[in-house]
């Protein structure tokens, strides 16, 4: 059995992580880098591959109209920058991937290019972008733009992500010269403009920021959709899919590896990170109990639910009624969780059947449920069914769940050869790309 990835998605970002939840109360300051620290220092011990740090730009009001249910829950709202909180995480760890949330729809390319530049150079090359497009018409509202349709926002993406690439390459590590002889730092004729002039960017370029010792930061992105997938398999160097059973994590990486033939690219140096998470417990017994638990807790909280699943795809849930079948549905965000919120519901299905259908614990993606060693045991097999590449635990920062993972599953993950005990290279992408 060879070796797969780990990661961790902080899903709620510079946020409200865990504001009620046990660790939390007197001394809990969620806008201070000290959890952010403490996590990543757990996460680099437990031999992760990378941190990905959420990001929106927005107090969601989806779900009724208004921002209340929100605010009052801590919901996706209140949120900080993430980026100037990278630089905090790369002096409290060595070795660990960093990645922050940025959008293609609200920065230029030329000023996100030499952003990542400096963070690459800062973290000493374990920088990473997770790419998004941003889903929702009220961020694009903040900026006083009109969200573009679905497949064209991936279009922009794709000409973002190309103008970048050469802006990254518009001035090499190789210019750097430093000849005190010759009173020569930076080479001028290894500097290069781009001219580049495209339908939704154009850029002159050089960037004046010399390359990072990565040369680009490692690309994320989640590609659901079909021109999600096409984008991604174009692009980026880590996939992220959610996934709810083994095959369809199969079906994806087979797409997605055949996507990335398609253009060209190695498959081997596209990774496909499945969403997952793990309820531990003494035995497979007790571990069941709980999930069943924390199931039933969700199903009863359906407006907690309806406003996730509101603030995703755009589409007020608050509005429809629960009990009359459910109308057909299109969006113009996010179209894969859309699709696979209806996906568990017989058609004809009511908005209420829809919602009891779901009988997931609340764990994004693929739920591993049981003691360490069953838990192990499914790891390693749906990795060998499947091929690969890892899996990408996604939580906030809760100290208790990220310590059970890293102190009890992770010892005999390792003990079965799966994961990595240490990162022999200097930089993120050479981590990554070594199995």
């Amino acid at each position: 059995m060879s070796l797969f990835h780990l990661g961790w998605f902080n899903g709620a970002g510079f946020s409200l992580n865990g504001w009620n939840a046990p660790g939390s109360g007197v001394g809990y300051e969620p806008w201070q880098p000290d959890q952010f620290q403490d996590a990543i220092r757990t996460l680099e011990r437990g031999g992760f591959d990378f941190m990905i740090l959420e990001d929106s730009s927005m107090v969601p009001e989806a779900f009724g109209g208004n921002p209340e249910f929100y605010l009052n829950r801590g919901i996706m709202a209140p949120k900080l920058d993430p980026v100037p909180l990278v630089p905090y995480l790369a002096m409290a760890t060595k070795h660990i991937g960093i990645v922050p949330t940025l959008t293609t729809g609200f920065y230029h390319p030329w000023l996100l290019a030499r952003l990542m530049t400096t963070l690459d150079h800062l973290t000493k090359g374990r920088i990473g972008w997770n790419i998004v497009t941003a889903t929702t018409q009220l961020a694009w509202s903040n900026y006083g733009l009109q969200q573009p349709e679905h497949d064209m926002r991936y279009d922009l993406a794709d000409e973002f992500v190309e103008i970048t690439k050469q802006l990254w390459a518009s001035f090499p590590a190789s210019a750097a010269v430093f000849d005190a002889e010759r009173n020569i730092a930076y080479t001028a004729k290894d500097v290069k403009p781009i001219n580049y002039e495209g339908k939704f960017f154009s850029s002159r370029g050089p960037l004046n920021a010399p390359a990072g010792p990565q040369g680009t930061p490692v690309l994320f992105q989640a590609g659901g959709s079909p021109r999600g997938r096409q984008f991604a398999a174009k692009n980026v160097e880590v996939i992220i899919a959610s996934c709810t059973s083994v095959e369809d994590m199969k079906d994806y990486y087979q797409d997605v590896k055949e996507h990335a033939r398609s253009v060209g690219r190695d498959p081997d140096t596209v990774k496909v990170m499945f969403a997952t998470g793990a309820i531990l417990g003494n035995t497979d017994s007790e571990a069941q109990a709980t999930a069943d638990t924390r199931a039933r807790h969700r199903a009863a909280d359906l407006d907690g639910q309806l406003a996730g699943i509101s603030n995703i795809t755009g589409i007020d849930f608050s509005r429809i009624d629960i009990d009359a079948p459910m109308p057909e549905l299109t969006t113009n965000g996010s179209q894969s969780s859309l699709r696979e919120f209806l996906s568990t519901a017989k058609p004809g299905a009511t908005l209420r059947e829809v919602l009891a259908s779901k009988t997931s614990p609340g764990i994004m993606g693929f739920p591993m449920i049981g003691t360490v060693k069953s838990v192990a045991g499914q790891m390693e097999e749906i990795m060998q069914e499947v091929g690969g590449d890892g899996f990408l635990f996604g939580a906030h920062i809760q100290p208790e769940y990220m310590a059970s993972i890293v102190d009890r599953l992770i010892p005999e993950l390792r003990r079965r050869g799966v994961v990595r005990t240490g990162y022999p290279h200097a930089t993120f992408r050479e981590n990554l790309q070594e199995f």
